[in-house]
């Protein structure tokens, strides 16, 4: 059985180095590829709604306007509900330029539009999220928030005042794009250097085994 020498094991260490690495790059730029073609960007505007009554104009016990504040601190998470129903969403739409109206039907506002209320607020939180751009997402959501002002004491009896806070702006739009092209090249990386690995260790170990056997 022939030892193997030095040169022997460094050209089979420098091979195997290089074909890792190789393979590495290769699935590294094919992930980061497919990741940059499958790319899409959702962008999300938020406007908050203060739903509330006259407290000043209340019963001036205590009791009463605690307990009063407390109605309609229960009431938010129905406000929530109603407030990201087909109603708001139809309203919305109606008040939306013409140009976005025709961008966006009834069906597709109904499923960007979202609320959220908080436990102890009295505030709502009108969320909206749209593939197309932070200037819509930013006229969508004040739109909505004025949707909910005009449709929740229709919808709601004795809701009490709703008012839209700041409007959004474009610059207040978050966006976020996924999937995340150089997390794919990583994953792609580690998987090309790991299919290296066990091909360069198949190879010296079928190369061993053949010459141990005299072949």
């Amino acid at each position: 059985m022939k030892e193997y020498t030095v040169k022997e094991l460094t050209q089979m260490f420098t091979k195997s180095i290089i074909l890792i690495l190789a393979l590495a790059v290769i699935f590294g730029g094919a992930f980061g590829f497919l990741a940059k073609h499958r790319q899409s960007t959702t962008y999300t505007a938020h406007r908050s709604v203060l739903i509330s009554h006259n407290y000043q104009a209340a019963p001036t016990q205590n009791n009463d306007q605690n307990a009063q504040v407390m109605a309609d601190q229960n009431l938010m998470p129905t406000y929530e509900e109603l407030s990201q129903g087909r109603t708001v969403a139809k309203e919305t739409r109606s008040l939306l330029p013409k140009k976005l109206q025709k961008k966006y039907t009834t069906d597709d506002l109904d499923s960007m539009i979202h609320a959220k209320s908080h436990q102890q607020s009295l505030i709502l939180e009108m969320k909206v999220e749209t593939g197309s751009s932070a200037t819509d997402a930013a006229k969508i959501v004040n739109a909505a928030a004025e949707a909910v002002q005009k449709e929740l004491p229709r919808l709601k009896a004795g809701v009490g005042t709703v008012t839209p806070l700041a409007k959004a702006t474009a610059d207040d739009v978050t966006s976020e794009t996924t999937p995340k092209a150089k997390k794919y090249a990583v994953v792609g990386a580690a998987l090309g250097g790991l299919v290296g690995i066990v091909i360069s260790f198949g190879g010296i170990a079928i190369k061993d085994f053949l010459r141990k056997n005299g072949k």
